[in-house]
């Protein structure tokens, strides 16, 4: 489908609802220890009737209630307007400017965007996949629930659970005090696996660059499949240096801020 022939929306509401999920595992990063998941519900309507929905993982309560201050101030600059994502993306571009299209601001933006696309989709009776010129199709998924920093024992015991789904990779996240708790949690998780499931590893941007390099290369040995976070997002120099170093695909995305950071 070509941007021509997209479904003609017009824009009327925004509503925001923000709610606190509890997960059934702690997710102990080497940031935070979290026990409930705040989100927010962004839920765009049109004068046609059809409504787009999304939401973000907030990480803070405060955080919910900052992006939701953004968006009704965003929504006000296109109501009214076509349902165009790029044209609106474009314009909050160029008016979030001087406070920064970063962060939280950004996070309102996308939330948006999501809202758009899929109210574009549901109007043109097709997955969003489709819209956007592929085709829906089937993608190993991993577990990325619990298994946060937590003794060997602990860890195990959690990766066994998390296993009924049938899931066949999952994340652990590290960051202890050193290379050997490290080593130990990822050696204690590994033998529990069947060898078919991949094991990532998940830093949370915890390390400096020599940490990340010496612990990239002990996790390499013990068969971890990818290395995410491990260092600042925004250090581009040192990522780049981390991934030519290491044979493991390096994810920093989490943080990944559009243009802005390319």
């Amino acid at each position: 489908m070509t941007v021509a022939a997209l479904p003609a929306l017009t824009l009327r509401e925004v509503r925001v609802t923000a709610v606190e999920v509890p997960l059934r595992y702690v997710l102990g990063t080497s940031a935070a220890a979290l026990r409930h998941a705040p989100l927010l519900l962004v839920d765009v309507q049109t004068e046609e009737g059809i409504a787009g929905c999304s939401y973000v993982f907030c990480y803070r309560r405060s955080g919910a209630r900052a992006i939701a201050a953004v968006l009704p101030e965003a929504f006000e600059l296109v109501v009214g307007q076509p349902v165009a994502p790029l044209e609106i993306a474009a314009l909050f571009d160029r008016r979030f400017a001087l406070i920064g299209v970063t962060g939280v601001v950004r996070m309102a933006l996308s939330a948006l965007d999501m809202a758009l696309w899929d109210a574009l989709a549901i109007a043109a009776g097709v997955p969003l996949a489709t819209l956007l010129g592929s085709a829906p199709r089937p993608l190993r998924a991993y577990n990325s629930c619990g298994l946060g920093l937590m003794s060997p024992e602990a860890a195990a015991d959690e990766a066994e659970r998390l296993l009924e789904g049938g899931f066949q990779a999952m994340k652990l996240r590290l960051g202890h005090a050193s290379l050997f708790e490290d080593l130990a949690a990822t050696r204690g998780v590994r033998k529990r696996l069947p060898d078919s499931v991949l094991l990532m590893a998940d830093y949370n941007q915890a390390l400096s660059v020599a940490q990340a390099l010496e612990r990239g290369r002990a996790l390499q040995s013990e068969g971890v499949t990818w290395l995410e976070e491990p260092i600042r997002h925004d250090d581009y120099r040192g990522n780049a240096q981390i991934a030519r170093a290491l044979e493991l695909p390096l994810q920093l995305d989490e943080n990944f801020n559009g243009p802005l950071d390319m």
